[in-house]
């Protein structure tokens, strides 16, 4: 009996080690997908080394790897760019790939490598199109699992070396917005911006690379202050472009004849070298300002702004253009209408007048800050100038809450105390038609003062003397009853 209890025993034990040794789901080791999206390219994925330990963090290096990577691994570190970029030096690593992530034609199509193997993995783009369609991707390290606050990171477990990137697009619109109109008014500064890709590649130079833009002669470029960058507006590209601007320019589309013209075009020593920064960004952005004039265009004569890209690759027998976007500024005006309120109770008509000085206010609080001015004519119509001088174009407004009041009166006339407002509101449609006219009427009565011609004041003198006179009389009847007395 002793026996047979102690075989029982022994063949459960058998089995609960047996079982133990069964891996389950749970204890699945993590897996690294790396991943190519972008049908454009294939790219060759090395294993440069293996995580031989966690404690001590050493690596092993696959059999007939070359010395080069071997120290690029242990002097460079595993996560800096000097790293990648020491490898993109070697031309044989001495090994070959374990994938290749070749693309496919196909929407959505992914190309991808699963492997629980951690180390070191590198990415060489082995393939990519010639035209200037795309812009450059990048070889790249990915070091899995990271070390990071003194543990084996194992989270960062997909990598995608590239998605599909952008074309030979050019786009231009207005910093602070996205929409490609924008409402202003005279003197305003309006800053843009110009964005287009990078085009061509290390086996296929770009020759030429030129962002044009013009703009309406109703606004006026801010000297100086034209900039280029790569990828946003933080890394400056001043240095790789030359910058050309020119005034007062004859153009075919009346639009923009008598306006202005740019240039950005990358220096051809840029152009050439295949490991300078051009080739190694995605886009190009150029910033400008300018401001609004008083011949800027009103309602639908509205202030166009366009944008393009000429390149040209090697591989190219001419060059390619690519139009972007027009934008529009949108400016307003108003008028104002003098009449004369007395004659308009009297004969049931808004009866014009002529000479009254009207301004055009802003107001903040109770304080009043003049914008503009105009002295009504013969038909009662003010227009707001600078200064209320009739050479100069109207004033241009932009949508907001102004005030009209009068400033002189007409000869004759009271000056009114009255302050009317006028409100701008953004109401353009797509074919910037507007209602131009936010007429405003200021009323005056009329002093009541001797018409020339009339009695004058004869009269008022006989009435007053007669008044004189009576007392006069009365004062001696009176002062004749008391000596009597």
């Amino acid at each position: 009996m002793k026996k047979s209890i102690k075989v029982i025993l022994a063949a459960l034990l058998v089995m609960m080690l047996t079982v133990a040794m069964i891996p389950t789901a749970s204890a699945a080791d993590p897996t690294l997908t790396i991943r190519n999206e972008n049908a454009d390219f294939t790219f060759d994925l090395y294993e440069i080394a293996t995580l031989k330990s966690e404690t001590t963090g050493e690596y092993q290096f696959p059999t007939g790897l070359n010395t080069a990577a071997k120290a690029a691994v242990n002097t460079a570190g595993q996560n800096g760019s000097a790293f990648l970029a020491a490898l993109d030096d070697i031309d044989d690593l001495g090994i070959q790939p374990v994938a290749k992530l070749s693309g496919k034609t196909g929407t959505g199509y992914t190309q991808e490598h699963e492997t629980n193997i951690a180390g070191i993995y590198y990415a060489r783009v082995s393939e990519q199109p010639s035209g200037g369609n795309v812009a450059k991707v990048k070889n790249a390290v990915i070091v899995w699992p990271e070390y990071k606050s003194g543990a084996w990171d194992y989270s960062d477990n997909t990598v995608d070396l590239a998605t599909k990137v952008g074309t030979d697009r050019i786009h231009k619109n207005f910093s602070d917005t996205n929409s490609a109109t924008k409402e202003a008014g005279e003197g305003d500064t309006i800053s843009f911006t110009l964005s287009a890709d990078i085009v061509g590649n290390a086996n296929d130079l770009a020759t030429k690379y030129q962002i044009w833009d013009k703009m309406c002669p109703g606004l006026q470029y801010v000297a100086k202050s034209a900039h280029v960058f790569y990828d946003g507006t933080t890394t400056s590209a001043d240095a790789d472009f030359d910058v050309a601007v020119q005034n007062n320019i004859t153009d075919t589309d009346a639009k923009y004849n008598k306006g202005t013209s740019f240039t950005f075009s990358a220096k051809a020593t840029v152009l050439e070298n295949a490991s300078s920064d051009y080739y190694a960004h995605k886009m190009v952005y150029v910033t400008y300002d300018a401001k609004v004039l008083n011949t800027a265009g009103i309602g639908k004569d509205y202030n166009p702004n366009k944008d393009g890209l000429v390149y040209k690759l090697t591989s190219s027998t001419g060059d390619v253009e690519r139009d972007g976007d027009e934008v529009k500024v949108y400016t307003y005006s108003a008028t104002a209408t003098k009449i004369d309120a007395s004659a308009t109770a009297k004969e049931g008509t808004n009866k014009p007048l002529a000479g009254a000085v009207v301004g055009l206010f802003t107001k903040s609080g109770t304080t009043l800050t003049e914008i503009a001015r105009g002295t009504s004519d013969a038909q009662g119509k003010v227009t707001f100038t600078e200064g209320g001088d009739t050479a100069k174009q109207p004033k241009r407004l932009a949508p907001g809450s102004y005030v009209v009041k009068e400033i002189s009166a007409p000869d004759g006339y009271v000056l009114s105390d009255v302050e009317y407002p006028l409100t701008i509101t953004a109401d353009h449609n797509g074919n910037g038609i507007f209602n131009l006219d936010d007429s405003k009427v200021v009323e005056n009565f009329a002093t009541k003062l001797p018409e020339t011609g009339g009695q004058g004041t004869l009269m008022f003198t006989l009435i007053g003397a007669g008044l004189i006179l009576c007392a006069g009389v009365l004062f001696v009847i009176i002062m004749k009853k008391k000596a009597t007395k």
